[in-house]
């Protein structure tokens, strides 16, 4: 079976992620890369955008589930691996990938990061 895959990589954007009730209030700055791997079961010379996955759509998701308040970037990442595989049961396996730029840690210049990798039962 050939497969491809689509990533969406270090997407900036603000979120307010963190244990500490600081990092719940002002927020912090935030790299999200995203990774499927979908089965090529179409014609790829055919070009059309319409039998694969947008990373348009991957980056709305993203978008979404970053703007909820959560103490733990495992369970940001967590909800985005799950509406991707709701969202295009295709997927074979993946990954998301969330960095904090930089963390409230003294002498981290930085970043500390989460991958949660994915794959279909």
């Amino acid at each position: 079976m050939d497969i491809i895959t689509i990533s969406l990589e270090e997407v900036e954007i603000h979120g307010r992620h963190g244990v500490m009730p600081q990092e719940n209030r002002v927020g912090n700055t935030f790299r999200v890369s995203v990774s499927v791997d979908i089965p090529v079961d179409f014609d790829p010379s055919a070009d059309n955008p319409d039998s694969t996955i947008s990373y348009a759509d991957i980056y709305d998701i993203v978008k979404e589930e970053m703007a909820v308040t959560s103490k733990l970037l495992e369970t940001v990442a967590w909800r985005i691996a799950n509406r991707l595989r709701r969202r295009w049961p295709v997927i074979i396996k993946g990954f998301v990938a969330i960095a904090k730029c930089p963390p409230p840690i003294s002498g981290v210049i930085g970043n500390a990061s989460v991958k949660y990798f994915f794959e279909k039962n």
